[in-house]
């Protein structure tokens, strides 16, 4: 078979000895071996799950990481073996990963799809297509902010280029400069649509011209033209003159995944492209230009092979992980603050503000409103540690949709108090990715219904990677966001989601009530190693409160009692706070004494405080504002039910919440689709008349 000449490239011979040539076909070699033998092992049963083999992409993964220094950045894709290989992640532990073994470089918690190594500055491969673009904006406005001259390169496949992800990634990288280097492997097919059916032009790398940045296309079966073309983009972006697109025309020999017929394509079509075939070619010019003779070729793919068996029996001796640790890594947590939140302080806290940092200490004399609260936090925190950042949109000169922000720009700069575009997604992909790298973004969702448009990166990236990448990454991180009703917003930024990021693993949630709690636990929650859902109600904004000028933190996953009585438990958080409050004072009147609970933190969820109030009371009432199927009020009366409370109830559990329907216009029906004080009233005092 003809094999079609390879690239002279004048940079390949003038930046490497010839020994480092030759260990550009090895590692072509040991690519291939890897996933030809990952083929094998599914075959034989050995492998669970899946897999996305990238036999015949293996010189894009090669060419382009030759032209990076070890300590630069790479987000890859699920076909991700090839760039883990060619950045140095450990062979072992890659197979022992494949096998699902807890030797594995992530602990058997990610498998195929979501190998990662961040000591190799490998920050994942990603199951999501173009999951991994918003991440390496958000390492390369990372890179930016800490004055650091690396590079990020992010692979990405044909069909990325269709998403949401790419357009708002590669804007925002555009319009910062980021030092990111953006790299799709067209290999002709997005699962089985292919790429002249997907794309109204002719190349993908045509898109760039419309962001304001270098597009190129190469032959991506050329190791030579790829690391010639991806070196230009990388010395680019060191320099500070921003993000280039890369199109590397490759072809994967095998089908999408190991269940694909791959009846789209014809076995002529993947014979002419394995013409073209990157190992062959290579070690052709290797010989022709006396790098390599014919005897050391083959050793060398006998050495890769040989590499590959050690690997596979390495991986069959390990063990599998111990079931007792399942729970393991889920979150970054110190395990002192959480035997002792009221004790000990989080690491962050000590650093920052010092050891004698008060922890829920009184709340003085001097008064503040919410929204001044959680900005004094937010300027505390950036004056203390320059890896606190804000991002978002509008936050600068307006301060955010309610000013909570308003002045910070003044004090910070625009690069700290980061105003962008109106890319949801990328926002939090960013945020997570400057985490991921060092920072500790604070990102604010103008309203708490648009976290709905970026809620690929929350729950699939942000609340995973720790877990997935075997507890070796941590992402802390803190998403504000302004939920509820009674502004008149009506149904499409009035809504309470909080319920539905306490059942995602990964996540914590935070609804403070008062200014007190606010400043205090948004320290918590920046000082926190997690990503963190910070639920602020609209409504508590403009509310006034006691709060300590110096800086204090509030422990996330305390509630407090917010009013002792013995006839009947509140159980509220947020803006049914102050409600419940009110109605205890109604009752009070009445004869009948409410205890009020204030939880604070919905996850995690302090349930003997419930518990206890409801042992004294013997009745629970259970307030909030989000609809009632599926709201946080199933899960503290379940918690309820299931405790040694369940024998000292004098009557069911009650819950009061919003009414199943979207948020109105109207002043009347938006008022009646939530629970008001005088349904907390009625609500109450029926409980506390009621015998089992």
């Amino acid at each position: 078979m003809a094999i079609d000449p390879i690239s002279e490239s004048p940079f390949m011979e003038r930046d490497f000895p010839p020994d480092a040539l030759v260990d550009f076909l090895y590692t072509m070699h040991l690519i291939r071996a890897f996933d030809e033998a990952a083929e094998r092992l599914y075959f034989a049963g050995k492998v669970h799950g899946t897999m996305h083999l990238c036999i015949g992409q293996e010189a894009v993964a090669v060419g382009a990481i030759a032209a990076l220094r070890p300590d630069d950045y790479i987000t890859s894709t699920h076909r991700g073996h090839g760039h883990a290989i060619a950045k140095g992640q450990d062979i072992n532990a890659m197979m022992a990963e494949l096998l699902g073994k807890e030797t594995g470089v992530c602990r058997g918690r990610g498998g195929s799809m979501h190998m990662a190594d961040l000591n190799l500055g490998s920050l994942g491969a990603n199951g999501i297509v173009s999951g991994g673009m918003p991440l390496a904006v958000g390492a390369g406005l990372s890179i930016r902010l800490q004055g650091q001259d690396k590079v990020v390169l992010c692979f990405f496949g044909d069909g990325a280029a269709n998403t949401g992800n790419f357009h708002e990634s590669l804007n925002m990288a555009a319009i910062w400069g980021l030092p990111v280097v953006f790299l799709c492997e067209n290999n002709q097919y997005a699962m089985s649509m292919s790429v002249h059916k997907a794309l109204p032009i002719e190349r993908i790398a045509d898109r760039a011209a419309a962001y304001g940045m270098p597009g190129q296309t190469v032959d991506g079966m050329d190791v030579l033209a790829v690391y010639e073309v991806v070196k230009e983009a990388v010395e680019r972006a060191r320099r500070g003159e921003g993000p280039t697109l890369i199109e590397a025309i490759t072809y994967r020999y095998k089908g999408h995944s190991k269940s694909d017929k791959q009846v789209y394509r014809t076995k002529e079509e993947v014979q002419s492209w394995m013409k073209r075939d990157p190992i062959p070619r290579y070690r052709t010019w290797l010989i022709e230009h006396g790098y390599l003779k014919e005897e050391e070729a083959q050793a060398l793919e006998a050495r890769a092979q040989a590499t590959i068996d050690q690997a596979i029996a390495y991986a069959e001796e390990s063990p599998e992980p111990d079931v007792s640790h399942l729970l393991q890594d889920v979150y970054a947590d110190e395990p002192e603050v959480l035997a002792q939140p009221e004790r000990v302080l989080p690491a962050w806290v000590r650093t920052t503000f010092g050891e004698r940092t008060p922890i829920s200490p009184p709340e003085g004399t001097r008064e503040l409103s919410y929204a001044e609260a959680l900005r004094e936090a937010m300027r505390q925190a950036m004056q203390r540690d320059a890896r606190v950042f804000l991002m978002g949109e509008d936050i600068g000169v307006y301060g955010g949709a309610f000013g909570v922000t308003l002045g910070l720009i003044d004090e910070f700069g625009p690069d700290r108090v980061r105003d962008t575009p109106i890319s949801e997604n990328t926002i939090v992909g960013a945020s997570a990715g400057a985490a991921l790298t060092g920072m500790r973004p604070i990102t604010e969702i103008q309203f708490m219904d648009f976290i709905t448009l970026a809620m690929e990166q929350t729950v699939l990236q942000a609340a995973k990677i720790r877990y997935m990448f075997g507890g070796k990454a941590s992402v802390p991180m803190v998403i504000r966001m302004p939920g509820g009703s009674g502004t008149g917003a009506a149904a499409q930024h009035s809504e309470s989601l909080e319920a539905w990021f306490v059942n995602v693993p990964g996540l914590k949630v935070v609804a403070p009530a008062t200014p007190y709690d606010a400043k205090g636990l948004l320290l918590a929650a920046i000082a926190d190693n997690n990503p963190v859902i910070f639920v602020e109600h609209k409504l508590l904004y403009r509310t006034k409160g006691f709060v300590p000028e110096e800086p204090y933190i509030v422990p996330l996953g305390r509630a407090a009692v917010r009013r002792p009585g013995k006839d009947v438990t509140i159980v509220a958080y947020s803006i049914m706070v102050p409600r419940a409050m009110e109605a205890a004072q109604r009752l009070a009147e009445e004869g009948v004494e409410a205890e009020v609970i204030d939880l604070r933190t919905l996850k995690p969820f302090d349930a003997e405080t419930v518990i206890a109030s409801v042992k004294r009371t013997g009745r629970a009432l259970i307030v909030h504002e989000a609809p009632l199927p599926g709201g946080f009020g199933g899960e503290v009366a379940a918690t309820i039910v299931q405790s040694e409370a369940f024998a000292y109830l004098e009557a069911p559990v009650l819950r009061l919440a919003g009414a199943d329907v979207p948020i109105p216009y109207n002043r009347t029906l938006e008022r009646a689709a939530v629970p008001q004080v005088e349904d907390i009233v009625d609500a109450a005092r029926k409980l506390a008349r009621l015998e089992v």
